[in-house]
């Protein structure tokens, strides 16, 4: 697991307007420079914001990439989808 990749690769979206159009236009261009593993980048490319905290990403570095690259009228379904219970098993 590369929690700092993650983070590096969305505080750089979050910062740089140019970086958080790559990342919408072409995220797996933009991924590929970071250190992180194929599943993290699917999870990321994918804007899986549950999947990509419960790696142990910090909530709110998520929250402001996802509003730099997504626009603001994305932070309601980044909400919807943090506070989506998350899926189990089937008890045995």
């Amino acid at each position: 697991m590369s929690v700092y990749g993650i983070e590096n690769a969305l505080w750089q979206a979050s910062m740089n307007p140019r970086k958080a159009q790559l990342f919408r236009e072409d995220a797996e261009s933009y991924l590929k420079d970071f250190n992180i593993d194929d599943q993290e980048r699917a999870k990321m490319a994918s804007w899986d914001v549950r999947g990509v905290v419960e790696l142990g990403v910090n909530p709110m570095v998520v929250m402001m990439a996802n509003a730099a690259v997504n626009g603001p009228a994305a932070s309601m379904s980044y909400v919807q989808k943090i506070n989506t219970p998350k899926t189990s098993a089937a008890p045995q």
